[in-house]
């Protein structure tokens, strides 16, 4: 159990191991993206109402009356003004703003996810897993000087639904879970996408028809040590969904620890973080605190440094390989 929140939480022997082994799958969250410039949930969703205000087709006092609505609620409302008045919102635009091209944290912060994993699962839309950012070979000072003239390798991008699929988790591939912004259809923004997006297996007079996202996560969470990183009290809710909604029959009743989330905190919120500590522990998940005091959300770039710097990403065993062909095989 946690006895105190540490600015750099230490290093258990499961994920170190999974490190090692080549399992080990980043799993990132909006809070990521916003220390590199991105705007967060909410923040995305009130701009996108913005949109419409400019075009006249929406009013700072309707703004006003719905502010303490669910994000999603307010995108749906944003999609419907969008189909009703025409109009296209730019979410490109409104998730990389211009000065977000060069964010230094944002190249820190995800060059130090590029030595700590090789295969990425991530709910966000923006595009700033979608490059390896080339500093693999860099020490932590040489990281620091060369920022800004970084060379960036393209990663493997998969976001449409048919293609989530185990064969995918390859090395140097970014699986966006919600869709992408490169094609803003495949976003799943409102309440009613991501019911449809979780919804349950449809039995039909012969079988059943499988939901390719259910089936997926399914396979990450059984054969793969995930690490979540970048959610928030405030995104609990959707982490909570993929996990519930993804448990297999094996892991319902067994609290084995296989998973990992890294998660801020204050240090006057040491029994809000024990409470959760238990909490996660029913789902098999591992608490893993840092302390907030000193640099808020950006001590996750010390973090994510540190842990890049002593359990670099492998490449996958041969013995994973078989043991997980093995597992597709007897399912």
């Amino acid at each position: 159990m946690i006895e105190e929140i540490l600015p750099i939480p230490p290093i258990p022997d499961g994920l170190r191991e999974a490190a090692q082994r080549g399992t080990l799958i980043p799993f990132i969250g909006a809070g990521v993206s916003r220390i590199a410039g991105c705007p967060s949930w909410s923040e995305l969703a009130d701009q996108a109402l913005a949109h419409h205000i400019v075009s006249g087709n929406f009013s700072h006092s309707q703004l006003a009356q719905i502010k303490h609505l669910n994000p999603r609620v307010k995108l749906s409302i944003a999609l419907r003004l969008q189909k009703e008045f025409g109009g296209e919102i730019d979410f490109c635009k409104l998730l990389h703003p211009a000065e977000t091209e060069n964010n230094k944290k944002g190249k820190q912060l995800f060059g130090s996810l590029s030595l700590l994993g090789k295969t990425f699962v991530t709910t966000n839309y923006d595009k700033w897993l979608n490059e390896d950012l080339g500093m693999s070979e860099l020490t932590k000072d040489q990281r620091a000087q060369k920022l800004a003239s970084v060379r960036s390798r393209h990663r493997r991008i998969i976001y449409k639904v048919n293609d989530f699929k185990a064969e995918n988790l390859q090395p140097n591939t970014v699986i966006h879970l919600h869709g992408s912004v490169l094609d803003p259809m495949s976003m799943i923004l409102t309440t009613q996408d991501y019911i449809s997006h979780y919804s349950n297996d449809i039995p039909t007079r012969t079988n059943y028809k499988e939901n390719p996202v259910l089936t997926f996560l399914e396979f990450l969470f059984n054969t793969k040590t995930v690490l979540f990183v970048g959610y928030g009290l405030e995104e609990l809710e959707i982490l909570e969904y993929v996990i519930l909604k993804t448990r297999g029959k094996s892991q319902k009743h067994s609290n084995e620890i296989k998973h990992f989330l890294i998660q801020g905190y204050f240090s006057h919120e040491f029994e809000l973080m024990k409470s959760l500590e238990k909490y996660f522990l029913d789902f098999g998940i591992q608490l893993l605190p840092y302390l907030r005091d000193q640099k808020d959300y950006e001590q996750l770039l010390d973090v994510l440094e540190n842990f890049a710097r002593l359990i670099p990403a492998s490449s996958p065993m041969v013995l994973q390989d078989f043991l997980e062909m093995e597992a597709l095989l007897d399912g």
